[in-house]
């Protein structure tokens, strides 16, 4: 009795396992492009995660329109393409061309900028105190020296 009760369970695990693959109904080489789009589409509800982690109404659907394309017979590019269209480069994990190179950069440019203008200005604060010694602190130091008798440099 138990014995048919435990192949009863698996049986219903192993046949819930390959209902859901045929509903799903991707290939291993569809599967891989699946992931592979779903990683690089952004949800447009909070535009911070990608459409494979985020669990937004319009992160659902978008992950269940991309499953149709893919099995529909779209590329990637054709179904990012899509994508594109419909909200902007914007949608892209990582945007096309030189627009994403800048992305990466420009945050590195400006800081290396705002530290070395920080360093000119310092320079140039500390120059102009070092140099620039006040007329009244040069008669007073002379006049401290000559009363007090020492030579004292």
């Amino acid at each position: 009795m138990r014995c048919a009760l435990y192949l009863a369970v698996l049986g219903v695990i192993f046949t819930s396992g390959a209902a859901a693959a045929q509903e799903r109904g991707l290939t291993a080489a569809e599967l891989k492009r699946y992931d592979k789009v779903t990683h690089a589409l952004i949800a447009p509800c909070c535009w911070r995660e990608p459409i494979a982690i985020h669990r937004s109404p319009e992160a659902l659907q978008m992950l269940e329109e991309v499953k149709e394309l893919i099995v529909a017979g779209r590329s990637e590019e054709e179904i990012k393409a899509i994508y594109v269209g419909r909200y902007g480069a914007r949608i892209l994990i990582v945007p096309p061309g030189v627009e994403g190179q800048w992305l990466y950069a420009l945050p590195v440019i400006l800081f290396t900028l705002a530290v070395l203008l920080a360093i000119l200005r310092l320079r140039a604060l500390v120059k102009r105190t070092a140099l620039h010694q006040p007329p009244v602190l040069a008669e007073l130091l002379g006049r401290v020296r000559t009363e007090t008798g020492n030579d004292w440099s």
